[in-house]
């Protein structure tokens, strides 16, 4: 299934409310940018236009905001977004990132025209900045300035997070340039056919060596006012200044320390390309496992910059002198940022590859899973441990550097850890996991009361942090598997909270390939049933898939059954495991047969028909699976995109060639789909690197959202996100009724199937079906449900101590007070929580409110 192929890219409008507008300009904000760059991207390659990413960065904003205040910086923002949306055009698409940082994206550039038109769209949009601002505040308008950062799709990269990336690199390096620029954008740093904005100059030539002589004295001076600067600024922004907070003072004293030198060491006339790089990659690693996101590397050199040029300014130099200075620091500053982006980069992708590792195939076993993540950057230990009879946690399995210390540490009476939560050693983030059934992560391990037992013996060893995961067997909760890393708030950013939740749902698997009971293909019926499908027994039923927010209709799944003479319909899980390869391959083509008979049908009716078909993993090995689809679809005249073929997992087969008759279909045309994330092919690497279509939800993960609705919530959210991000449509299954097709709404699914929507039916039956649920939920400002109000808060109203800007909604736009208020005496109490929470206060009454809330409306499940 495609998203809509003609039109512009989806609208801020359509992109959600609050959670995707910035509240001061009412632009798109990041998420919506995020949201928007993947299906206009795809447009623009359907369409073979060339399309541009700009960062724009206002010049000398600062002053504006310390001598007028932050208030009259509100009114010039506000006032230059309603220039910028003037002069930008209704083609392109305008969002504000973070203070005075927007992003532009330019759409529908001719590919041979591509500079031609930009530069004009640019000329235009600069005419935002060309008369001064008249502010309340100030006697006299007021003028800035601004700087874009470009990248081009597809010269400079192909996905959204690239091309940020790029833009901001481009931005750094106009930043750096901003007196002697010819022009107030850059195209780059990559090469381009733009002309350089300088001639070639060493940075690490003698010349460069000579000139950084003139500076060092002053360093010990920039760096002071670069630290007093920056670092009280990251201690107003809710992250950053966590990941402070995890410092005890003499780690802070040495992080002041090292990235002293490290600043020295930029600018020493000594280091070369080759021991910056070296520094470069080091400092990368700890800041991507730390947290520390690109955005804020970037502003960070940018800052050092603004000081370090403030003081050049100040020393006695000649003009030629000052430039040399100003390109080497220029350059060195901008090979460090780069080379830390990629390592960033590259750190993220190895925990990523360990996820694409099938699953216990070719004698893999648990161990393995162990020794590989013990192999990740950062990773100290990692354990599995599960309760024994005797009150406390056993280990199971063991591996990493640090295995033996802490198998003799967990298994020595005081330090065991242990299920009885009145002790200390029962409070530690192992039996908390257990007891919760919910991740525990501790994001500095000295200071956590929960690990206060264990403090004294592991922090010498070099443990900064650590997650406890409980892992779901067949039945509960079997087993917690524990990661210790060496770096501090290690297991918190949102990428590796993304790992984690990923890592959870692939223990849960391997939990239960442990407990799978292979079944005999030779049962009772097994003659009976290959016989019925050989003498035409195949009927193939169909189920739609909806839009959520339109009700329309959006793809049909073909699924098989198998009716005896007597009429009585067998479902798949009774004749399926009787079938014989060859077998299923019969099963296959006639199903495709029918499925493609039925798309020809309804276009002679005036209707185009998407569906679905599920393809047996021997099926698509055989080396003419690929000739049979092509010759069915010529046969039917039928495009190769209106079919999708759903790929069942098999790890018996060899991974290469699955992957190799995967590319034979994908030639065809036709649309690939996986069923289960997180499993086989529905790995996070092979997303990346695999062309899938479409990524299924299966309906088990819905079915513990009675039992455990939170847990279902940040599944379902986790899963939907990850599709998302990877640019794959989701489709949600399991749709059993109104409230789980408001809460999969709520949590930003698009697609979904299930009885709620309409049972399997005989392909006859279709022509007369309609939706029973009438759908107006992209739009709706009321919730219908408990269960909804409960997705609703978790999304949009829990408090979260690391979000910069909690979000506080007027009551009369707030849905959750709508719903509550239709039973005022009934929920008085859940009332009163939720004005605790959406009031102004401290952030550990907010804590409070926030988890009374999510109790109470548990509670009324």
């Amino acid at each position: 299934m495609n998203l809509p192929a003609h039109g512009s890219p989806a609208s801020p409008s359509t992109l959600g409310e609050d959670a995707h507008t910035d509240e001061l300009t009412g632009l798109p904000n990041r998420r919506a940018l995020e949201e928007y760059l993947p299906p206009a991207l795809a447009q623009a390659a359907q369409r073979q236009q060339v399309m541009a990413i700009g960062i724009l960065d206002l010049d000398d904003f600062k002053p504006v905001n310390d001598a007028l205040g932050y208030e009259n910086g509100d009114v010039l923002l506000a006032e230059l977004t309603r220039r910028l949306k003037s002069n930008l055009g209704e083609e392109n698409f305008l969002a504000r990132l973070d203070g005075d940082e927007f992003a532009v994206v330019f759409n529908a550039l001719i590919a041979n025209d591509a500079p031609h038109q930009l530069r004009k769209r640019l000329e235009r949009l600069h005419g935002a900045v060309a008369s001064p601002f008249v502010l309340p505040g100030s006697d006299k308008p007021v003028t800035v300035g601004m700087t874009m950062g470009l990248a081009l799709y597809p010269e400079d990269g192909e996905k959204p997070r690239e091309l940020l990336r790029k833009a901001g690199a481009a931005l750094y390096q106009a930043k750096a340039h901003k007196h002697d620029r010819t022009e107030w954008w850059h195209w780059g740093p990559i090469p381009s056919s733009t002309p350089s904005i300088e001639p070639p100059f060493n940075p690490f030539g003698e010349n460069a060596f000579r000139s950084l002589e003139a500076v060092q004295n002053h360093l010990d001076r920039i760096g002071h006012d670069f630290f007093g600067f920056f670092y009280a600024e990251l201690q107003k922004q809710a992250t950053p200044s966590k990941i402070l907070q995890c410092l005890t003072p003499d780690e802070w004293e040495k992080l002041i320390e090292k990235q002293t030198n490290h600043l020295k060491n930029l600018i020493s006339p000594q280091m070369t390309v080759e021991s910056i790089t070296a520094q470069a990659t080091r400092l990368g690693r700890v800041h991507a496992l730390v947290g520390v996101s690109g955005s804020w590397l970037t502003r960070a050199m940018s800052t050092y910059w603004a000081i370090f040029r403030r003081h050049l300014d100040t020393m006695s130099l000649m003009d030629r002198e000052r430039h040399r200075i100003m390109r080497t620091v220029a350059a060195r500053l901008l090979l460090d940022v780069e080379v830390q982006l990629d390592q960033i980069q590259k750190v993220m992708d190895q925990y990523n590859a360990h996820l694409s590792v099938p699953l216990l195939t070719q004698g893999r076993k648990k161990q393995s899973e162990l020794d590989d993540l013990t192999s990740l950057p950062g990773i100290l230990v990692c354990q599995v441990l599960r309760p024994n009879t005797q009150g406390s946690f056993s280990i199971e399995r063991s591996s990493g550097a640090l295995s033996s210390e802490l198998m003799h540490i967990l298994n020595t009476p005081g330090t065991q850890p242990l299920l009885d939560a009145r002790v200390p050693a029962g409070q530690g983030l192992i039996a908390c996991a257990w007891h919760t059934g919910q991740v525990q992560t501790c994001d500095a391990y000295g200071q956590d009361p929960r690990t206060q037992v264990w403090q004294h013996l592991l922090c010498p060893l070099g443990v900064r942090s650590a997650v406890a995961i409980p892992i779901r067997g067949a039945q509960d909760i079997e087993s917690v598997l524990v990661l210790m890393g060496g770096y501090p708030h290690q297991f918190a950013a949102d990428w590796i909270q993304t790992f984690v939740t990923s890592l959870q749902n692939r223990w849960h698997q391997i939990s239960m390939t442990y407990h799978t009971v292979n079944r005999s293909p030779d049962t009772p019926n097994s003659s009976f049933y290959r016989k019925l499908l050989h003498s035409n027994g195949l009927k193939m039923f169909v189920q739609p898939v909806i839009d959520l927010h339109t009700g329309h209709l959006i793809k049909i799944e073909a699924l098989a059954r198998l009716v005896d003479p007597e009429g009585k319909v067998i479902p798949p899980d009774e004749f399926i495991p009787a079938l014989r390869a060859s077998d299923l391959t019969t099963l296959f083509l006639r199903g495709l047969e029918q499925c493609l008979e039925l798309i020809q049908a309804n276009r002679e009716n005036g209707q185009e028909v998407h569906i679905a078909l599920n393809l047996p993993p021997s099926t698509l090995l055989h080396p003419e699976c690929a000739l049979w689809i092509d010759e069915n679809l010529r046969k039917h005249a039928v495009l190769p995109q209106q079919l999708t073929l759903e790929l069942l997992e098999d790890q018996e087969f060899d991974i290469h060639e699955v992957d190799r008759a995967m590319k034979r279909l994908t030639r065809l045309g036709v649309q690939l789909a996986i069923d289960d994330l997180g499993s086989g092919y529905s790995s996070l690497q092979r997303f990346s690197d695999f062309p899938f279509d479409i990524i299924k939800i299966d309906r088990s993960i819905l079915k513990s959202i009675s039992s455990d609705p939170i847990k279902t919530l940040k599944l379902i959210r986790t899963m939907i996100q990850i599709g998302q991000d990877f640019e794959r449509t989701v489709i949600v299954e399991g749709l059993e009724n109104a409230d789980i097709i408001e809460v999969v709404t709520l949590l930003g699914g698009r697609f979904g199937q299930g009885y709620a929507l309409a049972r399997p039916m005989p392909i006859k039956a279709l022509k007369s079906w309609t939706c029973p649920i009438e759908f107006n939920l992209a739009t709706q400002s009321t919730l219908r449900s408990y269960l909804g109000a409960l997705a609703y808060y978790w999304r949009y109203l829990r408090f979260d101590p690391t979000t910069p800007h909690f979000p506080i909604r007027p009551p009369e736009t707030c849905p959750l007070r709508s719903f509550l208020f239709h039973h005022p005496l009934e929920n008085r109490i859940g009332i009163e929580h939720l004005d605790a929470l959406t009031t102004p206060n401290a952030p550990d009454k907010r804590q409070e409110a926030s988890d009374r809330l999510c109790q109470w409306l548990l509670e009324r499940l």
